[in-house]
């Protein structure tokens, strides 16, 4: 069936051999019939050993899990039928079996050690979507150690010839069923072979569906009793299996239609905020018809000092605490833990929540927003009213899609490190804050319009060993993580640095200019897993935020903790520009839920709730933002004019 066309090594190649069926050629209906069966076996065995090895990378220590047994996934009779599905399909287009499963290690090996590694510096397991990384490989050489890749480059040639040593061992004893076939036969073989490969194709088309409604996949697997734990990648691949977890992550459609969907109801709600923004706006007389703004993603940036069971020396980003207690300022709600800038991204300049799309989809800038040409954004708002809007990013522009994502938004420039005219380092991996910041302020200085500037940085991101003389090392840490932990202390010092001479310089300028600064998440290869459960989800999903202006002081004031969907209708409160419809619906959910993320709220009181125990009030609003969001996102955009409008 498989097409094993293998020549024993000690049989000698005769003329007669090329002959059909002629007699030197000859093989026992009984030898072939062992043969299919063993190759089926071998097959059916090497899906076992796929699934145990891609079970095994989900967890911290993978040798210890095998060894331990301690891999218990409830679908692992369905994990092996899918991958002895895809073993099939190998072997049915290679034709020789101890090749097809070289091919199958290699695989296994590599989606295995990008899986250790991912998780240890991301704290997210592979999902299909990343497979965008592997047209971006100096993006992998820059972010994994060099050593890693070699030594992972070794140990993947090593597996690759241990695999065909052995089934070259294994096609002595059964050198092949193709061996002594007729002419008739072999084409039978060749049709067989054909059929395999429509078959299995066919099988795993319908696995690429798995998240679709009545999907014969998802419902076997389903069947085992296993729970999608979708709040936490991590474990629900732990849980559940690495395969189920991959599967689970298939395409899926962004929301599910919100029951009611219609130009009416959509309308309605319009119409209600439209009605709040005009309350809200009464008596606001300024403007940002000539302001600058700046926003600034700033990477890896936290305040350790909010750990209770990490200490550092000193409080790396002195001038940084001090200015949030002197203007608009709080903690964020990071949606990820050690990854994430884009969603964060995304998050602030729609105002949609990853909270309200199904959990599959990972990365909207992959995902999403690259299936249209535009896409409702606050770049829009801006541009529409006389800005420039302008990204700079200090590292390869081919990351997360963002120049495909940045021209739906509508952005009329994309800077990188290649347009970049300052590209200093300071002893770091990446070009600097102190750099981004002043090619920042030479684009301010060299528009006369004003600009919305989206600045995303590079200089705390990983990997961070062996850059900086001067660390701050900290105790409650393992050496391992406590030599990176100081390293990356120093980097965020130098930001905290970088940061108020840039505000300084700001004041300087004639031009007005409001600065939104944050970090977008905590680093997982700092801080190992197990931090989590020391200092709780909350802690470690929290990073500082500040608004800030040039022409006054911005009163501070004590906010729960806040998504940052909620950063520009802030600035435009803290200020007192009048704000849009859209806006006001978000100064609603802000009052009742300012922040989400799976499975979870803070509410008013900044207490950490389940959606289903939010006040009334909560859920009301919550059911207008989610309407609106699907409208805005994959629905028919009825909302999406009125809603982005200037409200009287």
């Amino acid at each position: 069936m498989l097409g094993l066309r293998t020549r024993a090594a000690d049989e000698p190649a005769t003329q007669d051999e090329d002959t059909p069926g002629s007699p030197s050629r000859s093989t026992s209906p009984a030898r072939q019939i062992l043969t299919v069966v063993v190759a089926v076996a071998l097959t059916a065995l090497w899906a076992l050993l796929v699934v145990l090895v891609l079970d095994a990378s989900n967890h911290p220590a993978p040798l210890a899990a095998l060894r331990n047994r301690s891999l218990q996934n409830p679908a692992t009779l369905q994990s092996v039928i899918m991958v002895w599905v895809a073993v099939l399909l190998v072997v049915a287009l290679i034709g020789r079996l101890w090749v097809s499963l070289g091919v199958v290690t290699a695989l296994t090996a590599f989606i295995g050690a990008v899986n250790v590694t991912k998780l240890d510096l991301r704290n997210d397991p592979v999902f299909p979507s990343d497979v965008v990384y592997l047209r971006q490989p100096s993006f992998l050489f820059d972010m994994v150690p060099k050593s890693q890749l070699v030594l992972g480059a070794l140990g993947l040639v090593a597996l690759v010839g241990l695999a065909a040593l052995f089934g070259w061992l294994v096609a002595k004893v059964f050198p092949g069923f193709g061996k002594g076939l007729s002419g008739r036969g072999l084409m039978v073989l060749r049709i067989t072979r054909v059929l395999v490969v429509l078959l299995c194709v066919g099988l795993l088309h319908m696995a690429s569906n798995f998240n679709e409604p009545g999907n014969t996949w998802r419902s076997a697997f389903d069947s085992t009793g296993l729970r999608w734990r979708y709040w936490d990648q991590r474990i629900n691949y732990q849980r559940n299996g690495f395969v189920p977890g991959l599967l689970f992550n298939m395409h899926v459609t962004a929301m599910a239609e919100p029951a009611g969907y219609s130009r009416k109801a959509v309308g309605e709600i319009a119409a209600r905020y439209r009605a709040q923004a005009e309350q809200l706006n009464a008596g606001r007389t300024a403007t940002l018809d000539r302001t600058n703004v700046v926003i600034v993603l700033s990477e890896s940036f936290t305040d350790p000092s909010w750990l209770k069971t990490v200490k550092f020396p000193k409080n790396p980003i002195p001038r940084t605490t001090a200015l949030m207690d002197r203007t608009v300022s709080g903690r964020m709600l990071a949606p990820g833990f050690g990854g994430g800038t884009a969603n964060v991204e995304f998050e602030l300049l729609t105002g949609q929540s990853l909270s309200q799309f199904k959990p599959q989809l990972a990365t909207p800038y992959e995902q999403l927003v690259p299936r249209f040409d535009k896409y409702p954004s606050a770049v829009e708002w801006f541009t529409e009213r006389g800005h420039t809007a302008i990204a700079v990013h200090p590292f390869s522009p081919r990351m997360y899609k963002r120049p495909d994502v940045y021209q739906s938004f509508g952005f009329k420039d994309f800077i990188t490190k290649d347009q970049m005219t300052e590209k200093g380092r300071g002893g770091g991996r990446f070009i600097d804050d102190k750099s981004l910041f002043k090619e920042s302020l030479n684009l301010i200085q060299d528009h006369d319009e004003p600009l919305l500037l989206h600045l995303i940085s590079m200089q705390n991101h990983m990997p961070y060993g062996g850059q900086y003389d001067d660390p701050i090392n900290p105790s409650g840490l393992p050496p391992k993580y406590a030599a990176l932990a100081g390293q990356y202390a120093r980097g965020l010092s130098r930001t905290d640095e970088a940061l108020a001479n840039f505000l300084t310089d700001l004041k300087k300028e004639p031009e007005p200019t409001a600065v939104i600064f944050y970090g977008d998440h905590l680093p997982a290869q700092v801080y190992p897993q197990e931090l989590q459960k020391r200092e709780g989800h909350l802690t470690s999903h929290q990073t500082p935020f500040l608004i800030w202006s040039n022409q006054k002081a911005l009163p501070h004031t004590d906010l729960p903790t806040t998504s940052p969907t909620q950063f520009l209708p802030k600035l435009f409160n803290a200020l007192q520009v009048p704000i849009p419809p859209y806006y006001a619906l978000l100064d609603a959910l802000d009052k009742q839920v300012p922040a989400m993320d799976g499975g979870f709220a803070i509410n008013a009181q900044n207490q950490q709730v389940k959606p289903k125990d939010l006040s009334p009030e909560a859920k009301e609003v919550l059911a207008d933002y989610r309407m609106i969001q699907y409208d805005l996102s994959i629905g028919e955009r009825y909302s999406e004019q009125e809603l982005f409008a200037d409200a009287r």
